[in-house]
C-alpha cells in the first residue's frame, strides 16, 4: 500500500465487515470500530467508508441464491491479496469441509471474522485486516490506527521506513519491533 498524500487524486475506500451473528457482548466494541472508521471520512485521507454485514456461508448454498455468490467472491479476493502480499488470513478466516445431510459429499464452508477491514485505493485492494505474516497478526485496530495517522500502509515491510501522515520517515518497522 502507498502512503496517503494530501495532493493525491487517489480515491481511498474503507470497507468494514461485521459478522451478522456476532455475540451481543461485542456490539459496543464493534460500534467503536465503526465510529473510528466513519471519522476517517473527514480526516486527511478523506476516505469513502462503507459498513457491511456478512455471515459465514456454505458456498454451494450461496451459489443457489438469486443474488449469487458475494461472501465467497469477497473472501476469494481477500485471499488473492494475502497470497500476493505474503500474508495469510488464517486464523481469522477459515475455509473447511462440512458434512451434508442431503448429499453424500462434503460442502465447503467459509467462516468470516467478527470484524474485518479492507482498504482500497482507486478500487485496488491494498490491505485486509486481520491478517498475519506468520510471525505477527495485524489487527483491525492497528489498521485503523495507521489510517488515522494518515497512512494507507498499515503493515510496512520489515526495514521499510514507517511514514507519518506527512510523508516523513519516522523509523523502520524493524526498529519499532525492537523498541528502538
Amino acid at each position: 500500500m502507498r502512503d496517503a498524500n494530501p495532493a493525491s487524486t487517489e480515491t481511498v475506500r474503507i470497507e468494514v465487515f461485521l459478522r451478522n451473528n456476532a455475540s451481543a457482548a461485542v456490539v459496543e466494541p464493534l460500534r467503536s470500530i465503526v465510529s473510528r472508521a466513519r471519522c476517517l471520512e473527514e480526516r486527511a485521507i478523506a476516505a469513502d467508508v462503507r459498513v457491511k454485514t456478512w455471515t459465514s456461508v456454505r458456498t454451494a448454498l450461496e451459489e443457489l441464491s438469486d443474488a449469487g455468490p458475494s461472501v465467497s467472491l469477497t473472501v476469494d479476493a481477500f485471499e488473492s491479496w494475502a497470497d500476493r502480499e505474503g500474508y495469510t488470513l488464517r486464523p481469522a478466516f477459515d475455509r473447511h469441509e462440512t458434512d451434508s445431510m442431503l448429499e453424500h459429499r462434503p460442502a465447503t464452508e467459509i467462516q468470516v471474522p467478527t470484524v474485518c477491514v479492507a482498504v482500497y485505493e482507486d478500487d485496488d485492494l491494498q490491505c485486509v485486516a486481520p491478517c498475519s505474516d506468520g510471525d505477527r497478526t495485524y489487527t483491525v485496530e492497528e489498521c485503523l490506527d495507521a489510517l488515522e495517522d494518515g497512512s494507507t500502509r498499515p503493515f510496512p515491510d520489515r526495514g521499510e521506513p514507517i511514514r507519518d501522515g506527512f510523508g516523513d520517515a519516522t523509523e523502520t518497522a524493524a526498529q519499532t519491533e525492537k523498541g528502538e
